[in-house]
């Protein structure tokens, strides 16, 4: 190949790490806006509870069930905030900035992308857990149509965490059984 060719085909995969390298840091104020909603999530926890608090001797066994699980629920969204936000930090942001993540911090670096989702995916499907179950413990507040509803929209997050779960388990075993090629000169 000629000079001027591999000096253009060198320029144009500059400019497209330039370009790649920007791309991620547009991500940034989105992982700084999940830990605002983190925050208000924590707002609303503690509104909650404080409450509530006062209202204990009176509160029904329903009711207070239905109390833990409204507070799980948000704790639970809390944590698939944490997780998008560490997680992309420690694949995008630090890895770009060369920063070499510190002792709590430091397995964001070992988080696989398949992991990631699939820990998505569970706290999804335990958000709807919780809301289904909410629906089964007064049924008179949820409409009929509503409930069955969130038993299909359910079952759907459930048969595609463990499709999803296949897959990767597939991909995994496949990507074992492939011979590792030295990428082209």
């Amino acid at each position: 190949m000629s000079e001027a060719k591999l000096d253009a085909r060198e320029r144009l995969g500059r400019a497209m790490e330039r370009m790649i390298t920007f791309g991620s840091w547009l991500m940034a104020p989105v992982y700084i806006g999940l830990i605002v909603v983190l925050a208000l999530i924590m707002v609303k926890f503690v509104q909650d509870l404080v409450y509530e608090i006062p209202l204990i001797l009176r509160t029904s066994d329903a009711d207070l069930i239905l109390l833990a699980l409204s507070l799980t629920d948000l704790s639970l969204v809390g944590n698939l905030l944490m997780v998008v936000a560490l997680a992309g930090y420690g694949s995008f942001i630090a890895r770009m900035m060369g920063v070499r993540l510190s002792g709590h911090l430091q397995f964001l670096g070992n988080i696989e992308f398949s992991t990631l989702k699939l820990r998505l995916v569970g706290s999804i499907v335990a958000i709807s857990s919780i809301r289904l179950l909410e629906s089964f413990i007064y049924p008179a507040k949820t409409p009929e149509r509503a409930i069955y509803a969130q038993i299909v929209i359910q079952l759907v997050l459930v048969v595609s965490g463990v499709l999803m779960a296949a897959m990767d388990r597939l991909a995994e075993t496949h990507n074992h059984a492939l011979p590792v090629n030295d990428p082209p000169p």
